[in-house]
């Protein structure tokens, strides 16, 4: 599984990040959190095109 990066810069909050990526991504492939390691599904798409995912343990938005 590939290891995703963390999402810049404003992403420290998920209402942030929801904001940021309005759209519901089904196809979403699923990357690995850089901090713990868990999967995260990327779930969500940004109006830019860019997706992402947010991992509910380390509370942080990630992204390819």
């Amino acid at each position: 599984m590939k290891t995703g990066q963390w999402l810049q810069p404003r992403h420290g909050s998920h209402e942030a990040f929801e904001k940021d990526f309005p759209k519901i991504e089904a196809t979403g492939g699923e990357v690995s959190c850089p901090g713990c390691k868990d999967p995260v599904l990327l779930t969500r798409r940004a109006p830019s095109g860019k997706i992402g995912g947010w991992c509910k343990r380390c509370n942080r938005g990630v992204g390819i």
